[in-house]
């Protein structure tokens, strides 16, 4: 498990005048049932986002912050809609977005999407795998087969080598009880096959679920989800933060008022916790440990 470096975060954090990273959810279904995920739970009604919403919300950052990092998954799988994914990504490359990375399980990114995702405009794609061995990978990604999503990336990572340009193509492992032992492997492997590595703690998902991270009270710091980053779900609404997974608590919806309208309603939310005054937080944010997180760590092959 890695040892979050809190009060380094704690310093980068400041009032925002547009968030730096936007979570687009594509589409709010989800082909695997993973363990540390609470998607298989989920009560909201699923659905796809219209691309006439991705263009309202692609043309305004690009208007207002071209460099936020938009990220394309939030709850559900982007793949499940691949002809919706490749339009919004074209659609956000022309309009001027210079971040544009994708967030997906790997499983339906299959060879035959090989050349269409890698010149769809993508400046990295992240592969959610967490295991090396068969057992370990499909006790945690449930429904999902590790040969196959294995042979996607592999398949995708050597057509990107053929190329001059292209996206960074990086696999994450969730560190947790169940891959304490495969780690040293799986960077290995994947080292040595051009792909890049993000090692990240578990998610409590707005205190869903429970994590082996021990922070005391005392050294709490403002949450980097909550000050950074907006949401968007499929039908527009933008939850208050990220650990919002059901959309019960939100700052309106997207199809409605510019996001930078929607962000300043958030803002004394932010500024509780800029503050420190935590106990004046809603009740969702005192079981939630997900600020304990810390940084992702990224390993290349010349680190």
């Amino acid at each position: 498990m890695m040892q979050p470096e809190l009060s380094k975060i704690a310093a980068t954090l400041q009032e925002l005048p547009f968030p730096t990273r936007f979570a687009v959810e594509v589409c709010s279904a989800c082909n695997l049932e993973c363990i540390m995920c609470h998607h298989p739970n989920m009560r909201r009604p699923k659905g796809r986002m219209p691309l006439e919403l991705w263009k309202i919300c692609a043309d305004e950052i690009a208007a207002v912050a071209p460099d936020t990092q938009c990220w394309f998954s939030f709850i559900g799988d982007p793949f499940l809609e691949p002809e919706r994914l490749l339009q919004m990504l074209h659609y956000g490359k022309r309009a001027g977005l210079r971040s544009l990375n994708i967030n997906t399980n790997g499983m339906l990114a299959t060879p035959d999407l090989a050349d269409r995702i890698l010149d769809s405009g993508a400046d990295l794609i992240v592969f959610g795998l967490d295991g090396f061995h068969q057992e370990t990978y499909e006790k945690i990604r449930v429904k999902g087969n590790r040969d196959q999503v294995y042979a996607n990336i592999s398949h995708l990572l050597a057509e990107r080598q053929k190329r001059h340009e292209g996206p960074q193509i990086q696999v994450q492992f969730i560190e947790m009880d169940e891959n304490e032992k495969e780690r040293e492997l799986f960077t290995r492997y994947w080292l040595e096959r051009g792909a890049s590595i993000k090692l990240r703690n578990k998610l409590s998902w707005g205190g869903k679920f429970e994590t082996p991270l021990e922070v005391p009270k005392q050294e709490r710091i403002a949450c980097p989800w909550a000050t950074t980053m907006m949401h968007v779900y499929w039908d527009g609404r933008v939850p208050r933060c990220p650990g919002d997974t059901e959309g019960e608590e939100g700052a309106g919806n997207a199809w409605d008022e510019p996001l930078s309208i929607l962000w300043r309603r958030l803002g004394s939310y932010r500024k509780l916790h800029l503050e420190r005054r935590f106990d004046e937080l809603p009740e969702r944010c005192r079981d939630c440990k997900d600020w304990m997180t810390g940084a992702a760590e990224r390993i290349n092959l010349d680190s």
